[in-house]
């Protein structure tokens, strides 16, 4: 008998000093090949990807085959190499350090969807910093200034 392991994690992170580069023009290109990205990691499948102009969030469902450290890494080198080559932004494209993975149960994937599809929606009042702060004590985990995204320089 196999064993079977099945998680749903959400990543979150920021483009480089929080820059507002991520376009609503291209943005949607930019997830689809997020997505694919994805799909090409053994085990892994995407499942919702959306953002703002300074963040992406992505939640995908893993075998536990690739460590999560690994499948992010892999989103911004891959997204932002290319991001580079289409010549999509004025100057270097780059994501910031860090972020956070987090898991979700399988009750909880409507809601953290539907939150995923409506990023326009919060930054209208708030800035990620304040929506990431937020959603990290909602969770309860402790935080301290060094978790938290850098400040646009």
């Amino acid at each position: 008998m196999n064993t079977i392991t099945q998680q749903y994690v959400m990543a979150v992170f920021a483009v480089k000093y929080r820059l507002g580069l991520i376009n609503p023009l291209w943005a949607p290109e930019l997830y689809a090949m997020m997505g694919k990205i994805l799909n090409d990691i053994d085990g892994v499948r995407p499942l919702k990807i959306n953002g703002y102009k300074d963040h992406v969030h992505v939640l995908y469902s893993t075998r536990g085959m690739t460590p999560d450290a690994e499948i992010v890494r892999r989103l911004k080198t891959e997204s932002s190499r290319w991001l580079n080559e289409k010549r999509l932004t004025l100057g270097r494209f780059g994501w910031q350090r860090g972020g956070a993975r987090i898991s979700c149960s399988p009750s909880g994937l409507p809601r953290l969807k539907e939150y995923i599809d409506n990023q326009w929606q919060p930054h209208r009042v708030k800035t990620f910093r304040e929506e990431y702060e937020g959603w990290l004590r909602s969770l309860g985990i402790a935080i301290s200034e060094y978790d938290l995204p850098e400040e646009p320089q």
